[in-house]
């Protein structure tokens, strides 16, 4: 299983290939959600607040992979069957346009050579938002187990996507947790939060 950047969504034809820059590759948020698994995985003092600074360290594929794996177990397995999913769907698109007459024959041979182009990246881009999803959903094992009433950070785009992926997380597994997520100035800082109460 290999874990590395692939880019934002493709949208492929007989005419070319263009990125949809508002879907960008889930591994993006990858080290994002990796700090704050290591950040949140300790004991914890009931009452008692505590601060983590996030390192700025660059981890490699390699590491990030480590963590998610040490914190998710089944992350690689799934990943792994959602690529060979992906896969047979990529090759059945190629078979419906071997097959379809509605199309020129030159259009659907360079729409082929695209497809063929695209393959890898497209699996790549399945691993890494099964990978990020297996992450989220280890930070919302973990702040359950640890009974954490909030979690907050200075605002960034990808700490707003992994905590807005925690509070959907929380909302489909029916989890005996209410999360909420919040954007606040405090200090003339902006922060998010996500907070987590018992229902």
């Amino acid at each position: 299983m290999k874990l590395t950047y692939a880019g934002p969504k493709p949208l492929i034809s007989h005419s070319g290939i263009v990125f949809d820059r508002k879907k960008e590759d889930k591994y993006r948020y990858i080290p994002f959600a990796v700090s704050l698994l290591l950040a949140l995985d300790h004991d914890y003092t009931s009452s008692q607040n505590y601060t983590y600074t996030p390192d700025r360290k660059h981890y490699s594929d390699e590491e990030l992979l480590r963590v998610i794996a040490a914190h998710c177990p089944t992350a690689q397995t799934e990943a792994a069957r959602l690529r060979s999913e992906k896969a047979a769907r990529l090759d059945e698109e190629l078979r419906r346009l071997d097959g379809s007459l509605s199309h020129p024959a030159e259009a659907r041979s360079v729409l082929r050579t695209n497809l063929l182009l695209m393959r890898d990246y497209r699996l790549q881009r399945t691993v890494n938002k099964s990978l990020y999803y297996s992450a989220a959903g280890a930070l919302v094992t973990l702040v359950a187990a640890k009974r954490l009433r909030y979690i907050q950070t200075a605002f960034t785009p990808e700490y707003f996507h992994v905590f807005h992926t925690m509070e959907g997380i929380i909302r489909r597994r029916r989890l005996a947790l209410a999360a909420q997520l919040d954007v606040y100035e405090k200090k003339g800082e902006l922060m998010v939060r996500l907070a987590l109460a018992g229902r």
